[in-house]
């Protein structure tokens, strides 16, 4: 649970439509209880939205501080890991759990169908939506799911896993180098394993059973996922920083209704 002394607020600056605002702006009245969830269908693609898991993090720590550990080692019982979730839609495409997306179960792969992909999301609660920038498709979702989904979420975003939407709305800057951070880890397996091995010793002396589900041994299992899109990945992430290592990110608003009709599609001209 790094990412609960990792940054906080100040280290993203805000706009909608060229005018500085802030976080309450972007996900208003978030509460104790809200949850992110982030679908992605393309190797590496929520990297798109690294501002914006980062930025919820932040929040859903500072609305109850009593979840950051007192102590570095995360040991204190009231500590948690953020609650943000990661919907693979087909396919695992590549570890993510740099950014906290931990215990594994919070990266969920589900089949390459909306209806699945919304039973997912509903599943878990779902409060904060961000769907890849795509044109919405018609679906004809299960009985009164979409219902469900109305009455829970308060926030649709839609987002690039290039970083740029079509039709930017809002933009999410890092400010502070740490926010990047958990981006290289993800794209840099020498820096992921590394930190991994580190870890290895503790793992020798724990529960054998537990030891198979830790972060060391579950990453380890993950280290090949998505590697056909890695390179691109990269690419785009390079083309984004400026000279300081630091990056913008831009998003759409769409309705609830519009996001459940983008929970498998692909932009139809995407930015390269």
């Amino acid at each position: 649970m790094h990412t609960a002394r990792q940054f906080d607020a100040s280290h993203f600056a805000l706009t909608r439509d060229g005018h500085r605002t802030g976080r309450e702006d972007l996900l208003p009245d978030w509460g104790p209880h809200d949850r992110l969830g982030v679908v992605v269908t393309e190797p590496f693609g929520a990297l798109g939205a690294s501002h914006l898991i980062q930025l919820s993090i932040t929040a859903f720590y500072d609305v109850r501080p009593s979840r950051r550990s007192g102590r570095l080692d995360g040991r204190d019982p009231r500590a948690v890991y953020p609650e943000i979730y990661l919907f693979h839609v087909g396919e695992p495409y590549g570890d993510h759990s740099a950014f906290d997306f931990w215990p594994a179960r919070k990266e969920v792969v589900v089949g390459a169908d909306p209806r699945l992909v919304l039973d997912a999301i509903n599943d878990r609660a779902i409060t904060r939506l961000a769907v890849p920038d795509a044109d919405p498709a018609p679906v004809e979702h299960e009985w009164k799911e979409p219902a469900a989904a109305r009455d829970r979420i308060v926030t649709a975003l839609g987002y690039s896993p290039t970083g740029r939407v079509r039709h930017p709305m809002w933009e999410i800057a890092g400010t502070d180098v740490r926010t990047e951070r958990n981006v290289e880890l993800i794209l840099d397996s020498t820096l992921r394993y590394a930190s991994a091995a580190s870890r290895a010793q503790l793992d020798a002396t724990a529960d054998p059973v537990l030891a198979q589900r830790s972060w060391v041994r579950r990453t380890e299992v993950r280290r090949d996922e998505g590697a056909d899109g890695l390179a691109q990945a990269r690419r785009r992430r390079v083309a984004l920083r400026t000279a300081d290592g630091l990056l913008t990110e831009s998003y759409s608003i769409v309705t609830v209704d519009q996001a459940l009709q983008m929970l498998v599609g692909r932009p139809s001209a995407p930015y390269r």
